[in-house]
């Protein structure tokens, strides 16, 4: 045994030593069951029931396991199918302009009165991000309508203010793109989610309208929910990357509405000198919105103040090792408090990675937790224990449990 074994060369001993030493590892730290943090009571039950991505084990894409590495490879090794937009533009209160980009292929079959979920990615997403062109096809495929929300300035909606998207003060520019929907299709539920950003301003918006906010249930994912927390995070020298890539799209905003910003005697030079996000905010960002301090914006903007407020179902998918959401950041202490709130949080993601398997093309964790959760909300709403307002019922139609719901596309 021992001649065989010398017979191989050292380099191939060596490689053969590390693969065994590195699956031994990969399994123990990085494929865990995620972390689930609920209280008791109905919507726990109905997460207990279907959504099985709960309690199985989460294997993130082996040779891809870091958090810098997720969050980046996502952008080059993510599937992205092609979806064409109709946009429509939503004039706001104050001049600014939103935007609703509605696929142009409608769902084969779908009635106005089955769910529509609405998308709301963060401060540098579009509408061609790969999570929301698979989550749109895969929707389509098994009848749901889907409509993407862009805010002032992102994805290429116009800025023709210097109020820019900020996460707290937009939800009332939500408030705005809700209400259209709801113009155009009266009947059907509103199934959110917000990524990142986008997750900020829906968690501010639902604890503000609470059932008036004409949602019936929320997911977020990679949300930042102490931006205290985030900005450290953020400042360390390894994290650097993602600072210096937020602030870019800040800069990027500016230049490309330089005269508009210069009209409004904001001296754009100055802001174009920032390095970090932390300068963009402090001599921007709170200013614009009338913060004295930089701090005192970052209080406002934090979510984890409003999670008492929220009162319709929100789920909310983070990973442990996300630096814009560090692990002691997130505040699953308040689902005691509140059962309308759970949290999800695995060991591995990255940001908004959730990167699963040998080949990162297929559905990540975060694509099928989502899926198993619109499912759920769709059934408890056809089965009338959920209202179209997000509150649960008393009263249900045991003949709704015979429904045959589709089963997902799988992705190759």
């Amino acid at each position: 045994m021992l001649v065989w074994i010398y017979a191989i060369p050292w380099y191939l001993q060596f490689f053969v030593f590390a693969l065994i030493a590195y699956s031994i590892h990969y399994y123990i730290f990085a494929v865990r069951k995620p972390m689930t943090y609920i209280s008791h009571g109905i919507f726990r039950s109905h997460l207990q029931a279907d959504v099985p991505s709960l309690y199985r084990r989460y294997y993130p894409t082996p040779w891809c396991t870091g958090t810098h590495s997720m969050t980046l490879m996502r952008f080059f090794l993510k599937a992205k199918p092609y979806v064409e937009y109709r946009r429509e533009l939503i004039r706001l209160a104050d001049g600014g302009t939103a935007a609703l980009d509605w696929p142009v292929e409608e769902p084969e079959n779908y009635s106005d009165t089955l769910p529509i979920c609405l998308l709301i990615p963060g401060v540098a997403g579009h509408s061609q991000e790969s999570y929301l062109l698979n989550w749109i096809t895969n929707l389509r495929a098994i009848g749901l309508r889907s409509v993407i929300f862009l805010n002032r300035g992102a994805g290429g909606t116009p800025l023709n203010t210097p109020m820019t998207y900020d996460g707290f003060h937009n939800k009332e520019d939500l408030r705005l793109a809700v209400c259209r929907i709801k113009e155009r299709y009266p009947q059907a539920p509103i199934i959110a989610e917000g990524t990142s950003m986008g997750g900020i301003t829906l968690v501010h918006y639902l604890a503000t309208y609470g059932f008036e906010a004409n949602i019936a249930a929320a997911m977020v994912q990679s949300t930042g929910w102490c931006i205290f927390e985030s900005v450290k995070s953020l400042s360390k020298p390894s994290n650097m990357i993602f600072n210096l890539y937020l602030t870019h799209r800040y800069k990027e905003v500016i230049v490309e509405n330089k005269e508009m910003f210069e009209e409004q005697g904001i001296n754009t030079e100055e802001v174009l000198k920032c390095r970090t996000v932390q300068e963009i905010h402090k001599k921007y960002v709170a200013p614009q919105h009338g913060y004295s301090t930089v701090e005192e914006y970052w209080d406002m903007l934090s979510p984890h103040r409003q999670l008492l407020h929220v009162k319709i179902p929100l789920l909310s998918l983070n990973a442990a090792d996300d630096v814009f959401s560090p692990e002691k950041s997130i505040p699953v202490h308040l689902t005691e408090r509140n059962p309308n709130v759970a949290f999800v949080v695995t060991a591995k993601g990255g940001h908004i990675g959730f990167m699963e398997g040998v080949n990162p093309k297929q559905a990540g964790y975060n694509d099928t937790l989502f899926y198993e959760f619109v499912q759920m909300i769709w059934k408890c709403l056809d089965s009338g224990e959920l209202s179209r307002d997000g509150r649960w019922c008393n009263e249900t139609d045991e003949t709704s449990n015979k429904r045959q719901y589709p089963v997902w596309p799988q992705q190759n």
